[in-house]
């Protein structure tokens, strides 16, 4: 059995504390700088994926994640996205060419939901369950 090791791209902001939030808080803020600095890093460490989340609170995964593709040669790219706020035929055209311009480097992170705010703040009204 072989352990794929992924890490996190802080497209929400970064900080030593896990809530970034206090008096004493060190926030970095997620510039393309920054993030490209977590790519490169988490490249030469040897993970193999970085997952991009999704969710009102962060930066766009996929344009967050387009943007990076040159920063690295091998680290793929877990694109975190919600089925219910694109068509799928979108999606998949989205996924593609992603694939296509990062030389086979896409990994997909389907979300179905999250908390009832979260979901409500996209437009997905129904019942978490």
């Amino acid at each position: 059995m072989t352990l794929h090791l992924h890490w996190f791209l802080p497209t929400g902001g970064d900080s030593r504390d896990v809530l970034a939030t206090g008096p004493d808080v060190h926030r970095r803020d997620p510039t393309l700088d920054h993030l490209a600095l977590v790519a490169r890093t988490a490249e030469q460490l040897g993970f193999e994926a970085a997952l991009t989340p999704t969710g009102t609170w962060c930066e766009e995964s996929w344009i967050s994640t387009a943007a990076l593709i040159r920063e690295t040669t091998r680290l793929k790219f877990l694109v975190a996205f919600r089925p219910g706020t694109i068509t799928p035929t979108l999606a998949a055209q989205m996924a593609a060419t992603f694939q296509r311009h990062s030389n086979g480097r896409a990994l997909l992170n389907v979300v179905t939901g999250g908390d009832a705010g979260e979901q409500q703040r996209f437009g997905d009204w129904l019942d978490h369950d």
